[in-house]
């Protein structure tokens, strides 16, 4: 399903009806395309608040499940590939310790009521498979060389 859009003149220009179009938009919230910035998503404050409810509502689940039943993680790890198929390039340790820091870090983001963080944490392990998938980059990168190769950015998300 494709996100409905309007561009950002049209909302203000028509106000009204880029509202309407939002509200009849099969995901309540439509994509507003500016030409010289990044695109805006536009919809309804109950329904941002409606998102971080169901992430911290799943996230407790995960966290209760994984609290209660020792084999949950284990068991969490094996079905991850489903969810992420790139994981399939980690390490087992690695999707283990992705799993861990996917949920603790949306269990603390969403007592934020924030979900960029959480963003944050797969486009970072995102990256990490993508080394583990190319040898030359594996090598070249857990070699060491003996050289700085200087500061590194913090990753950023994908809009996948």
């Amino acid at each position: 399903m494709s996100l409905t859009q309007a561009t950002f003149s049209e909302l203000l220009q028509k106000p009204k009806d880029t509202v309407a179009k939002m509200d009849r938009a099969p995901r309540h919230g439509i994509r507003l395309t500016r030409r010289d910035d990044e695109d805006l998503y536009l919809t309804t404050a109950a329904r941002a608040e409606q998102v971080v409810e169901i992430v911290d509502s799943t996230t407790r689940m995960f966290v209760a499940l994984m609290q209660s039943e020792p084999k949950a993680v284990t068991l969490l790890t094996n079905v991850f590939p489903q969810a992420f198929p790139w994981v399939r390039f980690l390490p087992t340790d690695a999707v283990r310790e992705f799993l861990v820091e996917l949920v603790e870090t949306a269990k603390a983001s969403t007592a934020l009521g924030v979900v960029d963080p959480i963003a944050t944490v797969i486009a970072a392990w995102k990256h990490t498979a993508e080394v583990y998938s190319d040898p030359e980059l594996f090598a070249a990168l857990t070699t060491d060389s003996g050289e700085d190769h200087g500061r590194v950015n913090p990753p950023v998300a994908d809009d996948e």
